[in-house]
């Protein structure tokens, strides 16, 4: 593979082209996830920070429904930034997104007590589970190589305005070590919502919003997002793609 053919990107589209992504045609590529969470995420949500934004799909889908929300999109590997920076200028986003290519763990330039709403779709695999794709993008971007859970909860918790939330999409099987870590940081579980990929087949992601502990009276646990109906995606999630009304 030649330099120029990893350098290629496409230019991929989101609710049936009013929102654009420029993405590696090797390496990290947006997937369902963002799309999921931004669906779960209730709006208004004011001034948000996406803590690793990838190509910026979450916080494009963010800006899109809500037109008054700016944000904060952090990013480590900086042809990622990039390509989010690009993208919100042809999505015409640049004045209300500022990308930052920086580690979110050590960088100075993330406000803190100031953030509405912190939202992200991390990495959710921890380091010796699965196999390191062999992109270093794509290992970054799903292996808790760079963040791990404890990181981007700290990153939260010290980001957020009193009052703010946390939403984010995380693998099911680690719920319960989610829920003991939010509580370690004061904070607790205001919204659920599983995520099935068939109706008949057990959840593999959920959507969970948070505030901090002490304004948390119980948790509203949502009725499941089916994924796939019928062979393709449920009518739910193709409102959530733009493509029903």
């Amino acid at each position: 593979m030649s330099p120029a053919e990893d350098e290629a990107v496409t230019h991929d589209t989101l609710l049936r082209g009013q929102i654009k992504l420029i993405q590696p045609v090797r390496g990290f590529r947006s997937s369902l996830d963002p799309v999921l969470l931004a669906g779960f995420i209730q709006p208004p949500f004011g001034h948000f920070l996406d803590i690793g934004c990838g190509t910026g799909a979450l916080s494009f889908l963010l800006l899109a429904r809500d037109p008054a929300a700016s944000g904060l999109a952090v990013e480590i590997q900086p042809r990622l930034a990039h390509l989010t920076g690009l993208a919100a200028q042809e999505n015409r986003f640049a004045e209300r997104l500022k990308v930052l290519a920086e580690d979110a763990r050590k960088t100075k330039a993330i406000p803190q007590g100031v953030f509405d709403l912190v939202a992200t779709n991390p990495p959710f695999r921890p380091v010796g589970t699965g196999n390191l794709p062999p992109q270093n993008e794509r290992s970054l971007a799903h292996h808790e190589v760079t963040l791990t859970l404890s990181d981007w909860l700290d990153l939260a918790q010290r980001a957020l305005r009193p009052g703010g939330r946390l939403c984010a999409i995380f693998p099911t099987n680690r719920q319960d070590e989610v829920k003991a870590a939010l509580h370690r940081y004061g904070m607790a579980m205001t919204r659920i919502r599983m995520i099935l990929p068939r109706v008949e087949e057990p959840s593999q992601r959920f959507c969970f919003e948070a505030r901090a502990r002490e304004t948390v009276v119980s948790t509203q646990v949502e009725t499941p997002l089916i994924v796939h109906e019928r062979g393709r995606y449920s009518p739910e999630v193709r409102r959530m793609l733009g493509e029903e009304a």
